[in-house]
């Protein structure tokens, strides 16, 4: 990679805005975070402030016509993701989109046509934990056909959430806002490499419920997933848990793997087991040497030393570049730069988003749901509120 930082702008500066701005500026060879846009001008300019950047908006077309930007991170609910996307993409912008990259697989669908439309701009969909050291060196093994054949996989997401945090932004767990619950918004990312893993999904049966959380849309969902491959999977995820994490567990013909992170752990951990000793340590030595673990961070004593002295410098902290969304972004910039493939383009995107509606379309109509998923399917346009509420009534009777 040659030549100078990227020119970014942020649109949209609720809470994860602070990961890629953090991003970015962890990345300065490759980045300089330049503006900043907000339909709230106090978010907006405070986030000027934070990351010492040149200018903040209002109006996202107003950052998008600086020339001096280069790549846009759209970080805005995902009701909003289409409009901006597409009018970045048409400003001749590289976009970096937040998950899911749309509310609806129609809004999805209108980006992928923007996509194509604009092929000198560039977009990927920010599934970090494809960039984990542990979820990349699962997938190289799969590619390689080094795992045999995939008979079957389990997908087990749990979260903790609260009603202050559904109260804390506008349109959280709704249908119109955000596309759904626990399913599209918290297991979509687990989705994601599911299906990078299994590839295309063919089939979906699934159950979804409201218990606890006061949203309109599931905290709860199981489904399970039938690949063309002819690999099955079952899926659970909750908001409603009493810890965080989430485990993956794939089975192929010569070997299993496990994959799975607690807590706040900064990385997954990663197991392989088979029934031929050699074969597992061969395949973990070829898995390791092939994706690295990543290095240990700091401990707490040494961040909190870190961040008193970064205090009394007047400066910000930032942690080190293999934590949070830093390797993805890093992974999308320098495709950028060196006109590369991105690492999870919007086809890819839209695959892990069909998954999730064919699990809407399952719960609500009580029976299996065949992919893909067209303009003539009943949740293609997204899930009213009313359908979802009389099919969950109808399931409880």
């Amino acid at each position: 990679m040659k030549g100078k930082p990227l020119g970014v702008g942020i649109i949209g500066m609720g809470n994860i805005s602070n990961r890629h701005a953090t991003a970015y500026q962890c990345l300065p060879e490759l980045a300089q975070l330049i503006a900043v846009a907000d339909i709230d001008p106090q978010r907006a300019c405070a986030a000027k402030e934070k990351f010492g950047c040149k200018e903040a908006y209002t109006d996202p077309k107003q950052l998008l016509a600086r020339d001096d930007i280069d790549v846009v991170s759209v970080c805005t609910p995902a009701k909003f993701h289409a409009p901006v996307v597409i009018d970045a993409l048409e400003a001749g912008k590289h976009v970096l989109c937040e998950k899911p990259i749309a509310h609806t697989l129609a809004a999805a669908d209108s980006i992928l046509a923007a996509a194509r439309k604009n092929p000198n701009a560039s977009i990927s969909i920010v599934y970090q934990n494809r960039s984990d050291p542990a979820c990349a060196r699962t997938r190289r093994l799969i590619q390689r056909g080094l795992l045999g054949d995939l008979l079957t996989a389990t997908v087990d997401v749990r979260f903790m959430r609260t009603p202050a945090y559904y109260a804390s932004a506008p349109g959280r767990g709704t249908w119109e806002t955000d596309g759904g619950g626990a399913v599209v918004n918290q297991a979509i990312h687990h989705l994601d490499l599911l299906v990078s893993f299994l590839g295309d999904p063919a089939e979906v049966t699934a159950w979804t419920a409201t218990f606890i959380q006061p949203i309109e849309s599931e905290d709860t969902a199981l489904a399970m997933v039938k690949f063309k491959s002819g690999a099955i999977a079952t899926v659970h995820c909750t908001v409603c848990a009493h810890d965080e994490g989430f485990r993956i567990d794939v089975l192929g013909k010569n070997a299993a793997i496990s994959i799975a992170r607690e807590g706040d752990r900064q990385h997954c951990t990663w197991s392989l087991v088979s029934s031929s000793t050699a074969v597992a340590r061969a395949l973990r030595d070829t898995g390791e040497r092939e994706c690295p673990p990543a290095p240990e961070g700091p401990g707490a004593n040494r961040i909190l030393a870190q961040k008193v002295l970064c205090k009394l410098r007047g400066q910000r902290w930032l942690p080190p570049r293999h934590w949070g969304h830093t390797p993805h972004i890093e992974e999308f910039l320098r495709a950028v730069a060196d006109g590369a493939p991105m690492p999870i383009p919007p086809e890819d995107a839209r695959r892990s988003l069909e998954v999730s509606f064919a699990i809407y379309q399952s719960a609500i109509e009580g029976g299996k749901v065949t992919l893909p998923l067209t303009d003539r399917s009943p949740v293609y346009r997204g899930v009213e509120a009313g359908t979802y509420r009389k099919a969950a009534a109808k399931a409880i009777a």
